[in-house]
């Protein structure tokens, strides 16, 4: 396993792992409350390793080894943390493979740098998602305790909550997809799970009936949930890469 590594500037503190093989890279952008060393990034650092592919992945702030309380960040925050990644890598012409929030960054990127990414792969990517998703599921009184400057606390499993702050929301709004004019032409491939609880397996259709991404392939794997760590699911992917 790579050393573990930190991006330094300001009061920003990221840690990531970056295997340098060749020209050709990956970058895999993980999501919501999750990190690095999950079973897709390790899966995809391995199929990397094999082909001679260069391997990057990280932690966002508020997530995994990186500074920060989650609760403090927002879209915006993530977006940049990618950003100055890259330019500090120097990271050329990357695959961008994105995870549910991951994959909202890594639209972003690849419509605000068109000409900086090779092809994008979304993984149940769920861009705009706390205005489509979450802020649509909340009750009155959550949004009204999010409008107050206060968390909203909801409980997934036995073992697992999400923390929905203010400055998720406030931070985010500036990034929506759906707003962005611009249009990324190389090759996009989203991958979605029909028993995907979290992100509808038809969320991303609307962009079949916009010039957002001009070359984009929609996949649905039957029975993969929204996690998409499943063997077919893996499998079916780095055909793509």
């Amino acid at each position: 396993m790579s050393k573990l590594n930190y991006f330094l500037k300001g009061n920003t503190k990221i840690a990531y792992r970056y295997y340098k093989r060749s020209k050709k890279s990956l970058v895999f952008i993980h999501g919501l409350l999750s990190n690095m060393n999950g079973k897709k990034s390790t899966y995809f650092n391995n199929y990397c390793r094999r082909k001679k592919i260069s391997f990057l992945c990280f932690d966002f702030q508020g997530h995994g080894k990186s500074n920060g309380d989650f609760v403090n960040f927002g879209i915006g925050d993530w977006f940049k943390n990618l950003k100055d990644l890259l330019n500090y890598l120097k990271i050329e012409q990357p695959i961008l493979v994105g995870s549910s929030m991951g994959g909202w960054v890594a639209m972003l990127y690849a419509l605000n740098y068109p000409k900086k990414v090779s092809k994008l792969i979304g993984i149940a990517p769920a861009p705009d998602f706390t205005k489509e998703l979450i802020w649509k599921s909340l009750t009155s009184k959550e949004k009204q305790k999010i409008k107050s400057n206060k968390i909203v606390t909801r409980k997934v499993s036995k073992d697992f909550s999400y923390s929905y702050s203010p400055k998720l929301f406030i931070n985010s709004k500036k990034f929506f997809v759906k707003d962005i004019k611009k249009k990324y032409d190389g090759q996009t491939i989203l991958f979605h799970g029909g028993q995907d609880q979290s992100v509808p397996y038809n969320y991303n259709d609307k962009f079949y009936k916009n010039s957002t991404f001009l070359n984009l392939t929609n996949i649905t794997i039957k029975n993969a949930d929204h996690s998409m760590s499943d063997e077919l699911s893996l499998k079916t992917i780095i055909k793509y890469i």
